[in-house]
């Protein structure tokens, strides 16, 4: 059976003045994700960052910081969810990021989605480089109580 898998990480963005280092932090942790990686996978090639193009001129696709997205084709990964679910979420520990959403689709359930989002009263932008985005200072839901 297939199973898509796809959802987008929102970066903390705004004209905050750690921006470039935001910005230069995120993309380093991306771009040392392995290339190849046990199952169930959480590799590099899965994800993209958008970025304005500086060459030219077009609408804003940074309005509130850049998004990471990222998708997959695979083989029943919903079998493993608690394990693709650790992987991502210690992803999301070195991230610098408000609102992260999974999605899957299966052939036989349809879309189920997952919700994390960092509690700003916890956690300031000012602790980045001091204090990592772990579980105690975000908010987890998931459509389905899939987890139950």
């Amino acid at each position: 059976m297939t199973t898509i898998i796809y959802g987008v990480i929102q970066e903390y963005g705004l004209s905050h003045k750690k921006l470039q280092e935001i910005y230069a932090h995120n993309e380093h942790v991306i771009n040392n994700l392995p290339t190849s990686d046990s199952w169930p996978p959480l590799s590099k090639e899965m994800f993209s960052i958008t970025k304005n193009d500086k060459l030219t001129e077009g609408p804003n696709l940074e309005y509130w910081g850049r998004t990471i997205h990222f998708a997959a084709s695979l083989k029943s990964v919903e079998h493993e969810w608690t394990e693709w679910k650790a992987k991502f979420e210690n992803l999301l520990q070195n991230l610098c990021w408000t609102e992260a959403h999974v999605h899957f689709k299966t052939e036989y359930t349809g879309v189920i989605s997952f919700k994390w989002r960092v509690d700003l009263s916890k956690w300031s932008i000012d602790d980045l480089s001091t204090t990592p985005i772990t579980k105690n200072f975000w908010h987890y839901e998931d459509s389905e109580n899939w987890e139950k």
